[in-house]
């Protein structure tokens, strides 16, 4: 079953279908309604002249009948008549045209095939008159040479010039359309990308489409101060509660350091462990807020990811060491993009340490670089207990808590930035089963070639 067209291109291609479906449709019932018109009227017109030489029903001397017909012939109102009585063997008897075939009785069409003198197509009616003898008269259905390839040439013209028309408008009124929807898809993905401050244009002329614009706008304009609103009483509560953290851990600091803390220096020491992953916890919320603001794409630079891993790789390589896990540099295709150097390689850090937080002792950890047909493909995979299909949701929210049997649960904001990262890069972040293990995959589009 065919679905309906949905697209603009689809309505488009839809409308311009039955359009000329519907103009060849009335163009050809135009030209053939118009042809059986004159086909009428002629046959109306050589019945009554039959009659008028032989009436039904009445017997005509053979004599008075081809005086009837000289007569008639000599008529000048007639000229365009033609006039044949033949025996019953199709002799030539009387009249003003020679058939070059026997011609059926009743009504039949005439053409150039007939050869009769003057006539390019035309009518005949064929009557049987008594003692053997038929009477045919012709008239002509073309008031001149050539009539009817004339009349189609000017059907072809006239709706030939309708659907040109009507095809212009259409592609400018599908211009008009799409260029108005490919300025608010623009937006979209503008605001999707984190610039807030997009807007559809409006062209002045208070319009359907300007009103429209309008109404979207406006709807931004809403969507951007609740935003607004929500991330400042995030920040807020982030850089307010930052200071009292830090003093806080300070001062459990200061108490661990003296001689009488000595008792409980083990729990002072794991309520500053505390503190600190507390501050941690706010640092990494003020930084997925900066990132998804878009601020930071104004810092994108060139650079080389293939140097990038080789030197995040061998900063981790120490940490991965003592816990018993093993990092390799697999597949590492030669690639530069534009991106934030400091981001990116926040993002390469948080995805092996997350690897190593969350795997056993021995896990093997492998980090890849490969170049699509479209873009480039970050790949970090471990051999771990990986993640339930149900869960990978989850851990890309923030705060995302896993089960608490994991190794080490963290704070639930190193997967969240990670995504908040790649998104500023117009990439994607995804989750895959390794069987066994976690497959983090990170696609970023290919750098546009550079202009001199």
């Amino acid at each position: 079953m065919i679905g309906r067209p949905l697209s603009l291109r689809g309505l488009t291609i839809a409308f311009l279908t039955l359009f000329l479906a519907a103009t060849l449709f009335a163009g050809a019932g135009t030209f053939f309604a118009t042809l059986s018109a004159i086909n009428s009227l002629v046959d109306r017109r050589i019945e009554a002249e039959s009659q008028a030489l032989a009436p039904t029903g009445m017997k005509v001397r053979r004599a008075a009948l081809e005086q009837r017909i000289r007569a008639l012939a000599g008529q000048r109102d007639t000229g365009d008549l033609g006039l044949l009585l033949t025996d019953d063997k199709g002799h030539w008897i009387a009249g003003n045209v020679r058939a070059t075939r026997t011609l059926p009785l009743g009504f039949s069409s005439l053409n150039r095939q007939d050869r009769i003198e003057g006539l390019s197509a035309g009518r005949a009616l064929v009557r049987e008159v008594g003692d053997g003898l038929r009477l045919a008269v012709f008239a002509e259905t073309e008031p001149i040479d050539d009539y009817f390839a004339a009349r189609r040439r000017i059907y072809l013209t006239g709706f030939g010039a309708i659907i040109i028309v009507v095809l212009a408008g259409l592609l400018l009124f599908r211009q008009l359309v799409g260029a108005r929807i490919e300025q608010m898809r623009i937006t979209a993905e503008s605001i999707i990308e984190g610039d807030l401050s997009r807007r559809v244009p409006i062209a002045g002329d208070g319009g359907e489409f300007d009103r429209q614009a309008a109404a979207f706008n406006h709807m931004l304009d809403r969507m951007n101060m609740l935003m607004a609103e929500i991330r400042n009483v995030t920040n807020d509560i982030s850089h307010e509660l930052r200071t009292p953290l830090a003093r806080l851990r300070n001062e459990l600091a200061l108490l661990e350091d003296r001689v009488e803390a000595g008792p409980i220096r083990p729990e002072l020491r794991l309520a500053t462990e505390q503190a600190d992953e507390l501050l941690t916890m706010f640092g990494a919320m003020l930084r997925i807020a900066e990132i998804e603001s878009g601020s930071r794409r104004a810092g994108f630079a060139p650079l080389d990811l293939n140097g990038l891993i080789n030197e995040i790789v061998e900063m981790v390589a120490p940490l991965a060491e003592e816990s018993g896990h093993h990092i390799r540099i697999g597949r590492n295709d030669s690639v530069r993009l534009v991106g934030d150097r400091q981001l990116l390689s926040q993002l390469l850090a948080n995805l092996l340490e997350n690897a190593i937080r969350h795997t056993p002792a021995g896990t093997d950890i492998d980090i890849a670089v490969e170049r699509l047909a479209r873009g480039i493909a970050i790949v970090v995979t471990d051999n771990g207990p990986g993640i339930p299909a149900e869960q990978r949701a989850i851990a890309l929210r923030r705060f995302g808590r896993l089960d608490r049997s994991r190794p080490a649960s963290g704070h639930g904001l190193g997967m969240p930035l990670a995504a908040a990262i790649t998104r500023l890069h117009h990439g994607t972040l995804t989750l895959e089963d390794a069987v066994p293990g976690l497959r983090v995959a990170i696609t970023l589009p290919l750098p546009e070639p550079m202009t001199t």
